[in-house]
């Protein structure tokens, strides 16, 4: 499906509620798929939850049960990015500058709990905005993660050239297996993306936290291309994570030209560590916003 303001475009797929497409005035804000009928690579544009992340072995706790999620990161042995990203959502809204869609997430391996998940796109002046609300229409308090996927288009240019600037105080210090095992200062540090220098030779499949935050709550981070145009991530209050990928692990035809600055509500491996984890009473919602833009 298609929404456009102006010179905004944007492309949704029903599978997984992705976003497959942003641009302004014929530039690429998010890497474009190859052509439409492309599969998703490395989670390009996806929907994250019930958790995002991984869930180290796949294998949680909940209130005294043990539970086995299916493994959908053979290689590493977790359980990568949620339930949703694989499901049909259904159109329930569709104008030329919006667009809504929905989808029931019943029980799976691991996860018994049902939850009712609606995500809305819509163009503005102000540039792309998104919003995920998850209601737990279950009988039982339901944990809760969310996140999102885009990798952000680098025209002329790739993630050596760009500048990321993203204001955190704290990354999460992974394992070989990027499982979380320390907090760590990001000042002075080659994690420390405040100071306007391209990325260069870093390399990040990393979570930042202690964020800095503006008016209402809002975390900003941007990414600078080396044509000279700027992309703005943004996310609301729930937003407590920022994830930055710099794509050494994506196929080498992909590798490095493109970056992910992924908005999250919880720290990877929330589910077994609480950290910044919802718990939905029955009934009860939650509802995340983020959007994008370009300067």
């Amino acid at each position: 499906m298609e929404i456009s303001s102006g010179d905004q475009r944007v492309v949704v797929t029903e599978s997984g509620a992705t976003l497959r497409c942003y641009e302004v005035g014929g530039r690429a804000v998010v890497e474009p798929f190859d052509r439409p009928e492309a599969p998703v690579v490395g989670c390009q544009g996806e929907v994250l939850a019930p958790w995002p992340n991984r869930v180290a072995d796949g294998r949680w706790t909940w209130r005294g049960d043990t539970r086995q999620l299916s493994l959908t990161e053979p290689e590493r042995g977790h359980a990568l990015h949620g339930l949703v990203r694989s499901l049909t959502w259904s159109v329930v809204e569709h104008h030329a500058d919006r667009l809504a869609l929905e989808v029931l997430l019943l029980a799976h391996p691991g996860w018994p709990f049902p939850i009712l998940a609606s995500m809305r796109y819509a163009l503005d002046a102000d540039g792309l905005s998104c919003a995920l609300t998850a209601t737990n229409i279950g009988r039982e308090p339901c944990p809760y993660g969310a996140a999102f996927h885009p990798y952000l288009a680098l025209s002329g240019g790739g993630v050596d050239d760009a500048v990321l600037h993203l204001e955190a105080a704290t990354w999460l210090e992974t394992d070989d297996r990027l499982i979380p095992v320390a907090r760590r200062p990001t000042r002075g540090t080659p994690f420390d993306f405040v100071d306007d220098a391209p990325v260069g030779s870093r390399r990040a499949d990393t979570a930042f936290t202690d964020l800095g935050r503006g008016g209402g709550g809002r975390v900003e981070a941007t990414v600078k291309g080396r044509d000279g145009r700027t992309a703005v991530v943004w996310g609301d209050e729930s937003v407590r994570w920022w994830q930055v990928f710099t794509g050494d692990a994506l196929p080498e035809w992909w590798r490095r030209t493109t970056l992910a600055l992924e908005p999250m509500t919880c720290a990877p491996d929330a589910l077994n560590s609480g950290d910044g984890l919802v718990v939905l009473d029955p009934g009860e919602r939650h509802t995340t916003a983020w959007g994008l833009a370009l300067r």
